[in-house]
């Protein structure tokens, strides 16, 4: 919280330095000086790469935007790599980031809604990807591990599909994570964190969680090159 005293946003010297860079920048553009401010405002605030900077602006801060429709604007769009392959491989912290958001969420399904088929088909993929894994696997240990993760999906999308109003979507997030490395790169798996998204309806959107989630996607798409 501000204190009381923080009545001063920039002292004096400050903003007569920042008034000098601005009039220079603006002589040199042949901008308007609040072109110029305004540009310097976005740059600081905003990712540079392309795709997260257009989230931020029209998903994230828009007016009927918000975490949810963001992560679901992410999500989609790391679907779309080639040959069932997802764009990129490196959002593990925005999907850590909507599994925690999603414990605080409260949204339980009702077998009614329209995503809930598309959500099962996905699940039923993943279950079949990790019962693969596990049928290949020379490796004693790993083959139980694989099993016991593709029960566990099969588990979770009998429940789903049979008494939805016991099941919790954190544990969706929870069965990928613990298989991320096997499924990071599929695009099965950010169809299904899409569906995911969608189906709460009850995302927190608050200064933290908005300004979090806009850190975690500059600090991803910054390790983006294409």
């Amino acid at each position: 919280m501000r204190k009381q005293t923080d009545k001063k946003l920039i002292s004096f010297s400050k903003l007569s330095l920042i008034d000098r860079f601005v009039k220079d920048e603006a002589e040199i553009e042949n901008r308007s000086e609040s072109a110029i401010i305004e540009a310097h405002l976005l740059e600081s605030f905003l990712p540079k790469e392309k795709n997260a900077r257009f989230w931020a602006e029209n998903y994230l801060y828009s007016e009927d935007g918000g975490i949810g429709k963001t992560l679901e604007a992410i999500f989609l769009t790391n679907a779309t790599g080639v040959d069932w392959g997802a764009k990129y491989d490196n959002l593990l912290p925005i999907v850590e980031f909507a599994k925690t958001q999603e414990c605080f969420c409260d949204t339980i399904p009702t077998g009614e809604e329209r995503e809930l088929y598309h959500c099962c088909s996905q699940l039923d993929s993943v279950a079949t990807k990790l019962e693969n894994l596990a049928d290949e696997a020379t490796d004693r240990t790993k083959r139980y591990t694989y099993q016991k993760e593709a029960k566990w999906a099969r588990d979770l999308l009998t429940e789903l599909k049979e008494e939805p109003q016991y099941s919790r979507y954190a544990n969706f997030y929870q069965l990928l994570l613990n298989n991320w490395e096997d499924l990071k790169g599929w695009s099965i798996t950010y169809r299904l964190l899409a569906d995911l998204v969608v189906l709460e309806k009850d995302w927190r959107d608050t200064a933290e969680t908005r300004t979090e989630l806009l850190q975690l996607m500059k600090n991803v798409s910054a390790q983006w090159d294409d």
